[in-house]
């Protein structure tokens, strides 16, 4: 800690149900560190992402504001990829950062990412005094490592080909082990107070880890996992068969476990340094809940937008049940910044948000209730006695169905008037040649 101002640690786990998580209800055992961090800080229990993908979440919780709907989750064309980052980009440079607010106060910022949604591409390392984009690498020497971790040393002609199908296709692969000897090199560089950013991606499909963290699941069964299940999980086909969708949720448990220990790494090897450390998912992940596998946009339900968020070390306890928007972190790591706490009932809201890409799908979140409009399939469910969203609770529930459904209509509102203006502000822009 330097001049009463602490550091920050910031670490955002892909695709991490809540329900995976201890201190959410899971008994499994996969995240203690997680777990130790919410009993001796606050715990958001009802945090929500603000979408059910990373290119709909993060930016909103990077800026703190949500972003005004598009088309890109209906028939996409084929410029998608391009299209999308472009506007996150335009999110990211229109609205002040995380990283950009810690700098102005002062903060030496440092950032980690292996996600092409959070890389330099999308403008997420806008802000940054150093930024590593791990996402951009060379499939080759990827395989090399891959095959090295899973299978040892010298790994054989049949190792370094399994490992080329893993990587193949698939640039959202990278361990934690991999690079964690960056991140330690480049702390000790930085001046204090800092902020540290750290993006996982251990926990995001192929469900792939390393030895040491595997548990459940062998290599030649994740890999198994990877070849039966790739369609199903990359939205290409509607099922997997029983016993691959048992295996799969076996190798994503042992993932789970490996973005703890990384936690367990961070938080035991800057302990000298103080720091407050918040750590969130981006979104969840389906293995056949409401007919969906992975995270795609048309989940809105509570296997892909409920996730964990943990602040620890500023100061403070508590367990907020009310729900609380992953549009919060900016703000509450502003307070963290200029007081070495925050209050966690005002970062909490009566209902929180979440919204596909192109607003097709979106929920509005209570502590009990949730409206979900699915395509224009309207539902509430009432979570108390009905968690896995199973059955329309709207009888005898009239005034909190209008309730919720007014909530998203404001918020609708609000977007339409922020997409105007980003029109008219560009419109205006290009005719003056800005």
């Amino acid at each position: 800690m330097s001049d009463q101002r602490p550091n920050v640690v910031l670490v955002s786990i892909d695709s991490l149900r809540a329900d995976h998580c201890g201190h959410l209800g899971d008994d499994d055992d996969l995240t203690p560190t997680l777990d130790a961090l919410a009993a001796d800080g606050v715990a958001f229990r009802n945090a929500v992402a603000p979408g059910p993908q990373t290119f709909s979440s993060m930016p909103v919780a990077f800026t703190g504001e949500y972003r005004p709907p598009n088309s890109l989750d209906a028939t996409v064309a084929d410029d998608h990829w391009t299209r999308r980052m472009a506007a996150i980009d335009r999110h990211v440079s229109r609205y002040e950062t995380i990283p950009e607010r810690l700098s102005r106060r002062g903060y030496d910022t440092a950032g980690f990412s292996p996600n092409p949604w959070t890389s330099t591409i999308s403008g997420f390392d806008r802000g940054f005094d150093h930024f590593v984009d791990i996402s951009d690498g060379d499939d080759t020497r990827l395989r090399d490592r891959i095959a090295e971790r899973l299978f040892g040393p010298s790994p054989d002609r049949k190792a370094l080909e399994l490992a080329k199908h893993l990587v193949t296709g698939s640039s959202f692969f990278a361990q934690w082990d991999s690079f964690y000897d960056d991140v330690r090199e480049c702390v000790a560089d930085l001046e204090e107070p800092y902020f540290l950013w750290v993006f996982l991606m251990d926990t995001h499909f192929p469900f792939v880890t390393t030895r040491k963290h595997r548990v459940e699941r062998s290599a030649l069964g994740m890999y198994y996992n990877t070849a039966r299940s790739q369609g199903a999980m990359r939205g290409t086909e509607d099922s997997m068969p029983k016993a691959v969708a048992r295996s799969t949720r076996a190798s994503y448990r042992d993932t789970v476990r490996a973005a703890d220990d990384f936690l367990d790494a961070i938080t035991t090897d800057l302990a000298a340094d103080d720091p407050v450390t918040v750590v969130h998912s981006d979104h969840g992940e389906s293995f056949g809940d409401h007919g969906n596998y992975g995270h795609h946009h048309r989940c809105v339900y509570e296997e892909n937008v409920h996730v964990p968020f943990v602040v620890h070390g500023a100061d403070v306890r508590a367990s907020v049940d009310r729900p609380t928007s992953l549009a919060a972190l900016p703000d509450i790591i502003d307070d963290v910044a200029d007081t070495g706490t925050f209050d966690p009932m005002a970062a909490s809201s009566d209902v929180a948000v979440a919204s596909s890409e192109g607003g097709r799908h979106r929920a509005a979140r209570g502590e009990r209730f949730k409206f979900v409009d699915d395509d224009g399939d309207e539902v509430l469910y009432d979570l108390l006695n009905d968690p896995r969203e199973t059955e329309d609770a709207s009888a005898g529930n009239g005034a909190t169905r209008r309730r919720l459904a007014r909530t998203l209509r404001t918020h609708d509102d609000h977007l339409d008037e922020l997409a105007r203006l980003d029109r008219a502000t560009r419109t205006v822009a290009t005719a003056a040649d800005l």
